[in-house]
């Protein structure tokens, strides 16, 4: 392939990568310290990126190297979100998917893909409380912070910003369209965490273990009825904007696959919720076939197949119900 065609392939790759409304000439100015008519340069192809220009390019918009080119080397660049032990982390890792999400809104073709292994984390936010014990949990039993080490659960640690910024992440993700693969194993992960808080005596006392159990069935309920109506948005105009599979073999890991400006990105969850971010087309293809591979072997549940839908959530209920009956 030609170098001209390569730097204008890359060129359309950063146009799909950067949000709506912004311009492509001021956003490469701006980050790589150029001229407009040095931008301008640049995206005709008459003028060829630097090495450094290119790596700051790709990490501010998070660009694979290899995506704007065919490759089937076998190679494949992620980038690696890391979370570190500090609360600033978290939130700065909230603010990434923020970011991401905002991009994603208001394109023509904006869809998730996801296999959900866990409660998708924007939908915790529907219950606030739920949000703030599941962040709790991330921060002392997986994060680590310091701070938390001798602390029982306590919901008020858990600051306005990062729930402020959980709240902003839900109302878009309401009104982006998403295709959702879940199985019986998507809410065994914070029962799991519900039940070892319990017998490590991290609660306070069983009232306050039973009411978060609570919670999460309300949160299931209001799942439910998102898709019974097919739409997780509660205002007009974004209706049958939920698909939800319900998938009886096992998906293994956290996968999502976005799609805004027919550019694809892939995400995966590593060690808990650090994560792996590529745009590779030939990753993002197998991505994709998987996820419609699993739809086929799935059952939908949103908008039709009530008796499919009643039984996979009042299992989750049952589930809720016998831990509860543990902690009393």
């Amino acid at each position: 392939m030609e170098t001209g065609n390569i730097q204008l392939q890359f060129v359309e790759k950063i146009k799909e990568m950067i949000p709506q409304g912004l311009s492509l000439v001021s956003e490469l100015s701006d980050l790589i310290g150029i001229s407009n008519d040095s931008a301008y340069r640049r995206i005709r192809g008459e003028t060829s990126f630097t090495i450094e220009e290119i790596v700051k390019i790709c990490k501010r918009y998070k660009i694979s190297f290899d995506s704007f080119s065919n490759s089937t080397s076998g190679t494949v660049t992620f980038y690696y979100d890391l979370i570190t032990e500090s609360e600033e982390s978290f939130l700065k890792y909230l603010n990434t998917i923020l970011q991401g999400m905002q991009r994603i809104k208001g394109t023509a073709d904006g869809e998730i893909m996801y296999a959900a292994e866990d409660i998708p984390i924007f939908q915790l936010f529907n219950r606030p409380e739920l949000a703030a014990f599941k962040i709790f949990y991330w921060m002392k039993s997986v994060m680590n912070i310091p701070s938390l080490e001798k602390k029982k659960v306590d919901l008020s640690l858990v600051s306005d910003e990062i729930m402020n910024t959980g709240r902003e992440m839900l109302k878009i993700y309401k009104k982006i369209p998403s295709v959702e693969i879940w199985s019986d194993k998507t809410i065994s992960s914070i029962l799991k965490q519900i039940d070892y808080y319990h017998e490590s005596g991290m609660f306070n006392n069983k009232t306050d273990a039973l009411h978060i159990c609570d919670v999460l069935q309300e949160l299931l309920n209001d799942i439910q009825k998102q898709a019974e109506q097919s739409t997780k948005a509660d205002i007009a105009g974004f209706e049958n904007n939920f698909m939800l599979y319900n998938c009886d073999i096992e998906m293994g890991n956290n996968c999502i696959l976005v799609t805004a400006n027919k550019a694809k990105v892939v995400y995966l969850r590593h060690h808990t919720f650090n994560q792996l971010t590529t745009t590779n087309n030939v990753f993002c293809h197998e991505s994709e076939n998987w996820l419609k591979g699993l739809i086929k072997k799935s059952t939908l549940i949103s908008g039709v197949s009530e008796k499919q839908r009643y039984q996979f959530f009042q299992k989750a209920a049952d589930a809720i119900e016998r831990l509860k009956a543990s902690i009393k």
